[in-house]
């Protein structure tokens, strides 16, 4: 009887034991399609690093915070990375970006009654615009915007641009095409034909992580994720995700690899 007891015990001394993976802390926003904190995974392109990490033996937890908060939270060490976000000058002077994971495309949603038209940045002088703490919308209209050249009010919550656009307090908010397209579908839900975007585009560059400058550890964590996303970039993955995004289907892709990590 005593053997029979104790020989599952020194099968279970002698069976592999597998690590418990590292838990990564990226620091994001509510920014549907690309994030959705409603998901229990996190939105497309937090399906997309989180399959990356996981075949390098990592596991994702997202943190949802304004996006101003994520930056110092980055700097002072308590993220592994922050994302998506553009590689603007600004932000290499305490960040390192990643490659490309998708193209976003800013633009600037209007009132469909308003006539509006536009050809640059000097164009948008006599326009009340909102815009959100912590967002860069293309060089030329955040060097505009430093400069004191914009009549812009400023706000900390996604949201409230589209409400005060809505209202008519403001003329503008740039936004990226597809997130603010999800945005108004969720705001106005019976009808949100009544704000619409100006075919030219403010800004079109690649969405990306931002790992910690200077830092030996987060430096090895961008070679892995680069390199890990290259062989999805191969498989068609990132493509394939640039395509369901454009044509409204981000909620549906789902990376090729079988080894992804879903999250809590």
């Amino acid at each position: 009887m005593l053997a029979s007891l104790t020989l599952p015990v020194w099968l279970l001394l002698l069976a592999p034991v597998q690590a418990e993976p590292q838990t990564l802390r990226i620091g994001t926003g509510d920014w549907a399609p690309y994030v959705d904190q409603q998901r229990a995974d996190g939105g497309a392109l937090a399906r997309l690093v989180s399959a990356v990490f996981a075949e390098a033996g990592y596991r994702v937890e997202y943190i949802f915070h304004p996006w101003d908060r994520n930056v110092l939270m980055l700097q002072q060490g308590q993220l592994s990375a922050i994302m998506p976000y553009s590689c603007s000058p600004s932000r290499l002077n305490y960040g390192v970006c990643s490659d490309p994971l998708v193209r976003g495309e800013v633009v600037l949603f209007h009132r469909a009654d308003q006539a509006f038209d536009w050809q640059k940045v000097d164009d948008l002088f006599n326009y009340r615009i909102g815009t959100t703490l912590g967002y860069s919308y293309g060089p030329e209209f955040d060097e505009a915007l430093a400069g004191g050249r914009l009549m812009v009010q400023q706000s900390g919550k996604e949201d409230t641009s589209f409400r005060l656009l809505e209202l008519g307090r403001i003329d503008l908010h740039p936004q990226d095409r597809a997130v603010g397209y999800a945005m108004l579908r969720q705001l106005f839900p019976k009808d949100a034909s009544h704000i619409t975007h100006h075919p030219r585009y403010l800004n079109k560059e690649p969405l990306r992580l931002l790992f910690r400058k200077d830092d030996a550890e987060a430096a090895e964590l961008l070679r892995l994720f680069n390199a890990g996303l290259r062989a999805f970039a191969k498989r068609g993955d990132l493509e394939r995700l640039q395509q369901a995004l454009n044509s409204g289907n981000a909620d549906s892709w789902q990376p090729s690899t079988s080894h992804h990590v879903a999250q809590d």
